[in-house]
């Protein structure tokens, strides 16, 4: 933990309100920064772990697997229009 603080980025509040987009870009690429105010540490910045981690599953590649090539299904849109019709 100490060796991670001692190569942590620190700015004070006036650099970030100033230069956010820089601030972020730092985290964004995977470095942590520590904020401080007066000398004193009052936050830090880093990058979100879930961000990397959290995949969303290829929701195509399942369907395909399930229903195969060819599906019965119709298309929301069509359902809707036919309803419409069906009320008139």
């Amino acid at each position: 933990m100490c060796v991670r603080m001692l190569n942590m980025k620190t700015v004070n509040i006036r650099e970030v309100q100033h230069h956010f987009s820089k601030v972020l870009a730092w985290v964004e690429s995977g470095e942590e920064v520590r904020i401080t105010r007066r000398s004193k540490t009052v936050a830090r910045l880093v990058p979100d772990s879930e961000t990397k981690e959290a995949a969303l599953p290829d929701f195509a590649a399942r369907a395909l697997a399930i229903w195969g090539e060819t599906s019965s299904v119709t298309p929301l849109s069509e359902d809707v229009i036919r309803d419409r019709e069906e009320r008139t």
